[in-house]
C-alpha cells in the first residue's frame, strides 16, 4: 500500500523518494526483489542496508513515517504517519503511531474512530481510502455458472483466524459435498491442511485473479480485524461474494446482503450458514456478487491521490493549524 499511495503521487507529478528499510526482516536490495510490483519510473529509490542516515535523507515538504523531528533533520518534511491497521503490530507501537504529534494518514474509515478513541485531534485524522488496479482485478469469467468452490487467504498471523476458516469450511462441507476450496498465501502453510484444501503459494497476480478469484463463487474472510481487508475487496471485484466477519475493515465497503454476507467475529456458525447460503441460492449470490463488485469499482487510485495530494497541500500550507510549527523555508 505504501508502493501505491508514493506511485499515487508520482503520477501526480510530485518528486518521491521512496525508502526501502529491512523493517519485518524483509531485506531489499534492489527493485529485483519486489518484481511483483509495477512502480512507476518516477520514483527515486532507496536502498538502506542499516539506519538511515539522517543527514542524508534529502530535502522534503513531507516525510512519512514513525518518526518525528527528534529522529529526523527539519529539512526531511513535515511528518505524517500512515495508519494501516489496529491490534496488529502490538499495542506499543500502535499507541506511538496514534500519538505522534502530526496527522495520521488513515486507510480506512473505522480507524477514525479508533484515533477518537486514543484521544488524537480531530484535524490530525484523514481518511484516504485505498484504491485498486482495476485493469488487473476485474471479471474474466462470468459470475453465472461458477461451481461450489470458496476461496479465501490463508495467513499464520493470529488477527486473520486462518484456523476458523478451516473449521467453517469443513461445517460447509458436510453440508455441501461438491464443496471445493482453494486458499493462498504469500508463503506455504507450516503445518500441513486438510486435503481437501488446495494451497496456492504466492500466486502471480494473473493466477490469483483469473484461476482464483474469477473461478470462486464465494470468498471468506475470517479475520479478527482486518486494517482494511484489500484482498476482500479484489476478489469483490473479481466477481466473487464476499463472506466476511465485521472486522473493522470491512465496514467500507461489506454491507450486510448487499454488497456481502458479515457475520461477527468468531461466528462459525454464522459464517458457515452464510456460505452454505450462497452455495446453495445462486440468484442471491449473484445479486450479492454484482453489487460487490460494482462497490468495489469504487475505490480507485486516482480518486486516492487526489485526496492524499489536497491534504498535503492543506498541511504544508497551514501545518500550526495541525499542531505542527511552522516550516522555516517553502519548497
Amino acid at each position: 500500500m505504501i508502493y501505491e499511495y508514493a506511485s499515487c503521487m508520482a503520477h501526480r507529478g510530485h518528486r518521491v523518494h521512496l525508502y526501502h528499510v529491512d523493517y519485518f526482516q524483509a531485506d531489499v536490495t534492489s527493485l529485483d526483489d519486489i518484481d511483483w510490483f509495477d512502480f512507476t519510473e518516477d520514483l527515486v529509490h532507496h536502498f538502506a542496508q542499516g539506519p538511515i542516515e539522517p543527514a542524508t535523507v534529502p530535502d522534503a515538504d513531507v516525510i512519512f513515517g514513525f518518526s518525528t523531528e527528534e529522529q529526523m533533520p527539519p529539512h526531511a518534511g513535515l511528518p505524517v504517519v500512515m495508519i494501516q491497521g489496529h491490534k496488529m503490530l502490538g499495542e506499543w507501537r500502535e499507541r506511538h503511531a496514534f500519538t505522534a504529534p502530526c496527522p495520521k494518514v488513515c486507510v480506512a474509515s473505522w480507524l477514525i474512530d479508533v484515533g477518537r478513541r486514543y484521544g488524537v485531534p480531530e484535524r490530525q485524522l484523514v481518511h484516504v481510502p485505498l484504491g485498486l488496479r482495476h485493469a488487473k482485478y476485474r471479471l474474466t469469467r462470468p459470475i453465472s455458472g461458477r461451481g461450489p468452490r470458496v476461496s479465501f487467504c490463508y495467513s499464520e498471523h493470529p488477527q486473520k483466524s486462518s484456523p476458523l476458516a478451516l473449521d467453517v469450511l469443513a461445517a460447509v462441507r458436510q453440508r455441501v459435498p461438491t464443496l471445493e476450496v482453494v486458499a493462498f498465501g504469500a508463503v506455504a502453510p507450516t503445518q500441513a491442511l486438510p486435503e481437501w484444501v488446495t494451497f496456492v503459494t504466492n500466486p502471480a497476480q494473473e493466477v490469483l485473479v483469473d484461476q482464483i478469484y474469477n473461478t470462486s463463487r464465494v470468498f471468506l474472510c475470517t479475520s479478527e480485524v482486518e486494517g482494511f481487508g484489500l484482498t476482500s475487496v479484489e476478489a469483490m471485484a473479481s466477481g466473487a461474494a464476499l463472506v466476511t466477519t465485521d472486522n473493522g475493515g470491512c465496514s467500507d465497503y461489506a454491507f450486510h446482503d448487499r454488497t456481502a454476507l458479515v457475520a461477527p467475529t468468531r461466528a462459525r456458525d454464522a459464517l458457515t450458514d452464510h456460505v452454505v447460503s450462497l452455495l446453495a441460492d445462486h440468484e442471491r449470490q449473484q445479486r450479492i456478487a454484482a453489487a460487490g463488485r460494482e462497490h468495489a469499482r469504487t475505490f480507485d487510485w486516482d480518486r486516492t491521490g487526489e485526496i492524499l495530494e489536497r491534504f498535503l497541500e492543506r498541511y504544508v500550507d497551514d501545518p500550526v493549524s495541525y499542531g505542527r510549527p511552522a516550516m522555516e523555508s517553502s519548497r
